[in-house]
């Protein structure tokens, strides 16, 4: 009873159904989310892994044709080998499109059968399912309302502890609370998990993708603040806890230091602040920023119909 209702003094315990459900609900939905969260977590990481292996590919694809290019001393050869590898980037896009309408194709037409059978379903077995399941949707509704809350007062927390009292502190002494074996017989919480972060070169590419994007908008000046490249790896799940600082200092272990003034935008909406330019990013990295690489066609055959 003290793990659902932990309030002290009538007024508190008489609201405390109230502000418990209120102060529960978030804890609990964090609880049933966080394997959903893990998985997303999971998910982006994979996704940044390929993104890196994309670009590895890519990179060591155009050193070999500028290597091949470099070698052939005919002007007509070299026009040929130009020609013939954007004939093959077409051509690979082309079947890319291809595959994707395919499979487009497919997905609606699986979606056409289930919801015909869905249609056919209900039609045929809804009247009966209605007259099974209406007297059972009110207590239901009831019942799964009073499991949420109680599970929302049982993960609530419970409010502060009474402070020792001003002679046991001059004395020296603690005043020991009388459910302290209670409290020491607890089970102790479990830690929260580690805030998800980015691996060094990942970090290192991603931010130079972000201004090699923005340069293809600001006239080739790539000014990415960074704020706003916080704010884009925060909305994806990355360094959810840390702030300017904190990122400041990620990025500059990952190789990539931020400049010291970044100007965006232009009149009233003009923002200044620590980032990264074109400029800049080619001084540290040795060469120009490149862009995010295109993702790898999926060349698996489709299955006839």
């Amino acid at each position: 009873m003290e793990k659902i209702i932990p309030a002290e003094g009538v007024r508190a315990t008489l609201l405390w159904p109230v502000t418990g459900l209120f102060a529960g609900t978030p804890v609990l939905v964090r609880k049933l989310t966080a394997s959903q969260r893990a998985r997303r977590a999971e998910a982006a990481a994979l996704k940044g892994r390929q993104a890196e292996l994309n670009a590895a590919a890519v990179a060591a694809a155009d050193a070999e044709f500028a290597k091949k290019l470099a070698a052939e001393a005919d002007p007509a050869k070299k026009l040929a080998l130009v020609q013939a590898r954007e004939a093959a980037a077409v051509a690979a896009r082309t079947f890319e499109l291809e595959q994707a309408k395919a499979a487009r194709k497919a997905k609606r037409s699986k979606l056409g059968e289930a919801a015909g059978a869905a249609a056919l379903l209900l039609v045929i077995g809804g009247p009966l399912v209605w007259s099974l399941a209406r007297p059972l949707i009110g207590p239901g509704v009831g019942l799964l309302a009073g499991v949420w809350w109680i599970g929302a007062l049982i993960h609530a927390p419970g409010p502060a502890k009474a402070s020792a009292a001003a002679d046991a502190e001059a004395d020296g002494e603690q005043e020991v609370p009388a459910d302290a074996d209670d409290q020491d017989d607890a089970p102790e919480a479990e830690p929260e998990p580690p805030r998800p972060t980015l691996a060094p070169a990942l970090l290192a590419s991603s931010i130079e993708h972000m201004v090699a994007t923005r340069a293809q908008s600001d006239g080739g000046a790539g000014n990415v603040l960074i704020g706003e490249a916080l704010a884009v790896f925060q909305r994806n799940g990355w360094f959810e806890a840390a702030d300017a600082r904190e990122f400041g200092a990620a990025v500059r272990a990952a190789g990539i230091p931020p400049k010291k003034a970044v100007a965006v935008g232009s009149g009233a909406a003009r923002k200044t602040s620590a980032g990264w330019s074109v400029a800049h990013l080619q001084e540290v990295l040795g060469r120009v920023p490149s862009l995010p690489p295109q993702a790898v066609a999926d060349r698996t055959p489709v299955e006839a119909a």
